[in-house]
């Protein structure tokens, strides 16, 4: 049967490419040498393809048909190309992404596919930061943390944990690397944009280092808004990550990094 060999949580912001500049800031010296560092944790993991629970930036998805949770079918996606992440094309691991569906609405999720979307920075920032090769297949799952009404966060572990099932149900010999992108506090867009709370973020990451899923499926919305911005939503991918496995987590890196506009932090959200 297939297994999952980590699970990951990653910020995703294009700035992390587009706005570095090696030397300039100590900070952000710091997050990459930290994203290094978890690029060569997961060569040596040796994966066969990487699941990744990201969000959407209205580039694949738009108002006329904007889905919940939507899983990417097909054999390759080409990114975007946007916000200063270079465009790439990237294997798509697509008879385990029709497994993941078939299983899913079988357990009664109502999921959304697509064949071959295109990824914006949500996913090709991290991945162009841990593996540039882009030669391990993935498996792109969009959950959405933009657009209301979104999704209760317990919803978002309910999905976590189905994905683990169908990955135990899986019956051929594969490594499943998990992967979430997103977060943490940051808004777009708003008068508060370039904001960072700090305290959240620590808040946030002392309950994955405790394991303690069940404080953050008792969020609401409202409270993220408020204290971590209409980005911090993005905690959603994080939690789906850490209801796929159990135990503890560790923070590998964070910063509140201003000229970036974002709370970056790399965890480890569960241990294998």
């Amino acid at each position: 049967m297939a297994q999952i060999v980590a699970g990951y949580g990653v910020s995703h912001t294009a700035m992390t490419i587009r706005k570095y500049a090696p030397g300039a800031d100590a900070a952000q010296d710091r997050v990459h040498a930290a994203f290094a560092r978890l690029r060569a944790e997961i060569a040596a993991l040796e994966p066969d393809l990487i699941v990744m629970v990201s969000s959407e930036h209205l580039n694949s998805f738009f108002y006329e048909s904007f889905p919940q949770i939507c899983i990417g079918l097909g054999t390759q996606s080409t990114g975007w190309g946007d916000a200063g992440v270079a465009s790439r094309d990237v294997s798509i691991a697509g008879d385990f992404a029709a497994h993941l569906l078939g299983f899913g609405v079988a357990a009664g999720f109502d999921l959304s596919w697509s064949v071959e979307p295109k990824l914006d920075h949500g996913f090709m920032c991290p991945l162009t930061l841990l593996r540039p090769e882009m030669d391990i297949p993935l498996v792109p799952i969009f959950q959405n943390a933009s657009t209301a009404p979104l999704p209760p966060f317990r919803r978002c572990a309910e999905l976590g944990r189905m994905l683990r099932a169908a990955i135990t149900a899986r019956p051929t010999e594969e490594r499943v690397l998990l992967l979430a992108g997103g977060g943490l506090s940051h808004w777009v867009a708003t008068p508060e944009m370039g904001d960072i709370n700090a305290d959240f973020d620590r808040w946030f990451l002392g309950r994955v280092e405790a394991g303690d899923i069940d404080a953050l499926t008792a969020l609401e919305v409202d409270r993220i808004d408020r204290e971590a911005g209409n980005g911090g939503q993005e905690i959603r991918n994080w939690i789906t990550v850490m209801a796929a496995g159990s135990g503890p987590g560790t923070t590998l890196s964070y910063e509140a990094i201003p000229e970036w506009a974002t709370g970056m932090a790399i965890a480890r959200l569960f241990e294998r």
